[in-house]
This record gives structure tokens, C-alpha cells and sequence, in this order.
């Protein structure tokens, strides 16, 4: 029967074409179909199918019903996978979700069972939850978005709705007086709007890997201004402390680093916690960009000019680090001969490539100051209190409420490679190998310092912690000054939609996904060898500092020179909840 119904259905399709004299494939595109027409019972087809027989379709449309559905019949026969009914709404998917399982889509909604290959968020409407199929729902609470539209349960929050971590979020209600996102129509055609828009950093989980929601509107430009133009007409502009008027009369931005004396009406601004090396939104944007072997980043980078950089600035641009040795300078100790090294060769397992975005300045034209979970404080902190730090620090709220002092501040951070002789050093020359830094007593005692991480931000505990001994962990050992060979790349689309920043295409080469080795970037003349000053390769530092840095500032960015996107035109600044500040 399957078969008589699937030659019937292709031959009526194909006739329908020839009389309509639609051009197409030879055979008729089943997922255009499913997609497209409902399914309807079989036995009101095959009612249908009587009856316009015994009218001899003497009408075109009928003729037409009967290809249609005769033909989705085919492919119902054809097909294995279950059809996906899509109705009402717009809901176009950003990230591009693709369904594995039996979903119903209404106002643009994404189901329980999609999985989204960019993270899977939705400009159309509020997205419930994404899971990996098969898998269970992640953590972060359903979402539901103000105009009707019906979210599904479970999975990380998406945009429409306001943020809200372990528990459901309202479309209806603005997270700490940020900017609201708009939601898409919802079935029916009512338009909703959402609050703030956030976004959780737990990983969603499952049976089919992992899926992390990280696709946000663009960056909120009452938040990316170090100061908005002034104005005495509320109607058109900012008048400071009038809430009716632009960005609610907050015309300044400030800093957590700032003074807190200083723009008392100022929001305070931090560095988001998704741009951690490591993060969940890091780690799915390498995926979905199909850097598979790379880890993402964020570096502080000033420019180095007439060398790596030319005659641009550094803000927002992106870099492939392929590292090659510990610095023979700065870690020595981690080299294979420290007492003399040359040539420089490493004693301990070197890390994969990283790619990554500069986001700060006030580092040096040499060095990427790789951002990482305890990476090291400098002259600025809006993560933790420190030891006698004054009266103008103590007035400040910072983003963790436990902190390791280990190597704070201006000493690396938790860094084991260079804290800790007994622990994780050879006992004669204090020398550390891949076997010192791996002993259980060097374990223990970065597991137990990493784990003195805490914060009042969903999530950051966990992550901040396991991001901590990630850095320090044998294959992954990020938490050390390596001398790298960089280049200067587009930046990957993906890697842009989580800081924020994109900037106007440059005309660089793209991420050269074969060179992941220091013995590949070597013979690659597109990777820089010796800085513009020195004969030597560039190096990595570490940093966390929480402050917010100056490729968050579009007033610095535009002022440095640099094209970029209408829309999504600096870093995202994130309140002291850790949610970015979003259109």
C-alpha cells in the first residue's frame, strides 16, 4: 500500500507542476512538504480522496489538494523521522535549531526536544528551553514571554523573557531596570515583549551533548556610552536624573571600578562572566563555529603597531594563539632546562590554540592577558574585597562573595605553576613537570584554593571553581605566561554573538583550522614569530579583574577608529546580577 500511495503521490506532484508550470526537482522535496501542510487523519484523506474522485476534480485547487496531500502522504511513507507542524508566528532561529523529535512550533516558540546549533535562540518569540536530543532538560527554568506565546519547559533561558536562574522567568518583568527585548508575535499574531534579557551560564545537558543558549539581542546603547549627548528636551534625548527621558535620565555609565562617590546616578558596570575562558557560552561558540581542537577566549591586548596589528587598533579584534613554550622570562621554571633555555622547550603538556577577542586595554603591545577564573587581580578589582584595600573598595559591591587571596594581587593568581614549592615543584632545583603539577598534594591543594570560589550569581560558583583547576589541569594548563605564535583573524561569527563586539569585515584571513601546533605556525608565514620590538614570540598573560573593560565602551571603540556593527558594536556591560544590559 505504502508503495502504490508513494508512486501516486510523486506522479500527481509532478503533474501538478507540469500543469502549473512550476520548475523543480525530479522528485518532490518531502521536508518542503512536511514542513509546509498539515497532516491530516488517514481516514480524512482517504475520505477527500473519494470524493474528489467522484467529482473528476473539475476545479484546479481541488486537483491541487489532492497532489499536495497525496504527496506528503509519500513522504509520511517515506520517512522515518516524525514531521514538525509549524504554526502562526514568526520565530525566526538566530542560531539555526534543527528538531531530532516530534515538536510543535507556535509564535516561533522552540520545543523541549530541539536542539539549537548556535545555542538555538530565537528573536520570534521567547525560547522555553533547549535540550540535546533524547537528553533531559537543562537547568535555568522555562521561559514564557508577555502576547501569548506558549514556551516550552526546561532548558536555558532565551531571549524574550527576563533572566531568572533555577527557576521560570516573566516575559513581563524587567531584570534591574535594564532595557526590554522584544519578544516575536505569538500564535494568534499578538505581539509580546520581554524584560531584560539574560542569559544563564550552566550548560545545558544531555544525552546528545551539550546546548548553551548564548544568542542576545545587541549590547544596550544607553549602557555602551561612557556618556550619552546631553539634552534639555526629554522627548528627544537624556536629561540627567529625568526618568521620562532617554535611558530613563541616566546619562552616564560608570565602572564597579570606579569610585562609588563618583556619577551616583550611574549604573554600575561589570565584566559578564560569559567571557571567562571556559565558560558555557565560550565553549558552545567554538563548537558551533566548527573550531573543534580551539578553545575561545577574551585577552587584554594593547596594539602593536608595525607589528601584529599595523596601523589598527586592538580593541575587539581577534587573534589565533598557538602556543608554543613557557616563557623563558616570565617561567622558566616550566621549561625543560630552566638553568639554560636555549633553545626553549617545554617540561609540561603545551595547551591547545586558543582564539580569541581583545576587550581590554592597559596591557602591553606584546601580550595577550588571557581572562580566566582567578587569573590575577591588578591595579583595578571589582571581583573581591581585598585585605586592606581602603574605605573607597570596601563601599563597592563585587561580583564574588568568597575569593582565593593566593597570588592576589599582581602575582598571577591561582597559579600552582609558581605559588606552591612543596606541593607542586620538584624538591631539588623546584623545577615543575607534567608529574609535580599532576601529584596529589599539587591536586588537592589547587582543587581546595579553586574551590574557595564563590558568588551570589546563579551559577558562578560551580563554574568559577571548575573554570579555576581547569586552567591549571595537564592539556588544559592556560594558567601560566606561555610565549605563543598569533595572528590576526576575522573574527568567528559565533565568538562575536557572546562578547557582543563585531566589528566591519577587514579582509584577514579566517582561522586557519589546520594550525594548531607550535611546529605548523612556525612554517606558516601568516603567524607572527617576533614582535614589532623584539626577536621574540608574543607571550600570554593571565588576569580577572570583574571592572568593565574599554572595548565596552562604544564611545572608546568609535573613537579608536573602528567599523563596526550597527547593532552589536562593543562587549556587553553586565549589572551586578551578572545579566547583560541588552536592546
Amino acid at each position: 500500500m505504502a508503495g502504490v500511495v508513494t508512486v501516486l503521490g510523486h506522479a500527481l506532484n509532478g503533474l501538478t507542476r507540469h500543469v502549473l508550470g512550476i520548475p523543480g526537482e525530479e522528485r518532490t522535496n518531502c521536508d518542503s512538504i512536511s514542513s509546509a501542510i498539515p497532516v491530516f487523519a488517514l481516514g480524512i484523506l482517504a475520505e477527500k480522496l473519494v470524493h474528489i474522485a467522484n467529482r473528476a476534480m473539475r476545479t484546479l485547487p481541488i486537483f491541487m489538494y489532492l497532489s499536495a496531500t497525496a504527496a506528503l502522504l509519500a513522504c509520511s511513507s517515506e520517512k522515518t523521522q516524525p514531521l514538525l507542524i509549524a504554526s502562526g508566528g514568526t520565530g525566526a532561529d538566530v542560531g539555526g535549531s534543527t528538531t531530532t523529535s516530534s515538536s510543535i512550533q507556535a509564535g516561533g516558540n522552540s520545543s523541549s526536544t530541539s536542539t539549537g546549533n548556535g545555542g538555538g535562540s530565537q528573536t520570534g518569540g521567547s525560547q522555553g528551553g533547549v535540550t540535546a536530543a533524547g537528553g533531559s532538560p537543562a537547568k535555568g527554568g522555562s521561559g514564557t514571554a508577555a502576547g501569548g506565546a506558549s514556551a516550552a519547559t526546561g532548558g536555558a533561558t532565551g531571549v524574550g523573557g527576563a533572566s531568572t536562574s533555577g527557576g521560570g522567568s516573566s516575559g513581563a518583568t524587567s531584570n534591574n531596570g535594564g532595557s526590554t527585548a522584544s519578544g516575536g508575535k505569538a500564535a494568534g499574531g499578538t505581539s509580546g515583549s520581554g524584560g531584560n534579557a539574560g542569559t544563564s551560564i550552566v550548560a545545558a545537558s544531555g544525552a546528545g551533548g551539550a546546548a548553551v543558549n548564548y544568542m542576545l539581542p545587541p549590547p544596550d546603547q544607553c549602557h555602551d556610552l561612557d556618556q550619552l549627548p546631553w539634552s534639555n528636551d526629554p522627548t528627544t534625548g537624556c536629561v540627567e536624573g529625568n526618568t521620562a527621558s532617554k535611558c530613563g535620565g541616566k546619562c552616564q555609565t560608570a565602572s564597579v571600578c570606579e569610585s562609588p562617590t563618583a556619577k551616583p546616578n550611574a549604573d554600575r558596570e561589570y565584566m559578564c562572566q560569559r567571557n571567562l575562558l571556559f565558560s558555557p557560552e565560550m565553549e558552545q561558540a567554538a563548537i558551533d563555529d566548527g573550531m573543534q581542537g580551539f578553545h575561545y577566549a577574551v585577552v587584554g591586548h594593547d596594539p602593536d603597531r608595525g607589528g601584529i596589528d599595523g596601523t589598527v587598533h586592538s580593541c575587539c579584534q581577534c587573534y589565533q594563539l598557538v602556543y608554543a613554550y613557557p616563557s623563558p622570562s616570565n617561567d622558566r621554571q616550566a621549561q625543560v632546562n630552566p638553568d639554560n633555555p636555549v633553545p626553549p622547550a617545554s617540561a609540561i603538556t603545551v595547551p591547545p590554540p586558543l582564539i580569541v577577542q581583545s576587550f581590554n586595554t592597559a596591557a602591553t603591545p606584546t601580550t595577550f592577558d588571557v581572562y580566566m577564573p582567578a587569573g590575577g587581580m591588578g591595579a583595578q578589582n571589582g571581583c573581591f574585597l581585598l585585605p586592606n584595600s581602603g574605605a573607597d573598595a570596601s563601599a563597592r559591591k563585587y561580583m564574588y562573595t568568597s575569593y582565593p587571596l593566593d597570588g592576589q594581587p599582581g602575582s598571577g593568581g591561582v597559579k600552582p605553576a609558581s605559588l606552591w614549592d612543596a606541593e607542586c615543584k620538584t624538591s631539588d632545583k623546584h623545577w615543575v613537570t607534567d608529574a609535580t603539577l599532576s601529584s596529589a598534594a599539587c591536586v588537592k591543594k589547587t582543587t581546595d584554593t579553586c574551590n574557595k570560589i564563590a558568588s551570589d550569581i546563579p551559577g558562578l560558583t560551580e563554574f568559577g571553581s571548575k573554570g579555576c583547576l581547569k586552567a591549571n589541569t595537564i592539556d588544559t594548563f592556560y594558567h601560566l605566561n606561555w610565549s605563543v605564535y598569533a595572528m590576526r583573524v576575522e573574527c568567528p561569527e559565533h565568538l562575536t554573538r557572546v562578547t557582543g563586539c563585531k566589528l566591519a569585515p577587514q579582509g584577514l584571513k579566517s582561522v586557519k583550522k589546520d594550525v594548531k601546533t607550535a611546529a605548523q605556525a612556525s612554517k606558516d608565514s601568516d603567524f607572527w614569530s617576533k614582535t614589532s620590538s623584539t626577536n621574540n614570540l608574543y607571550e600570554t598573560t593571565t588576569m580577572e579583574d570583574c571592572c568593565r573593560p574599554t572595548c565596552a565602551s562604544y564611545s572608546q571603540i568609535s573613537s579608536f577608529g573602528l567599523t563596526t556593527d550597527s547593532q552589536y558594536r562593543s562587549f556587553y556591560n553586565c549589572n551586578a546580577k551578572g545579566v547583560p544590559w541588552t536592546q
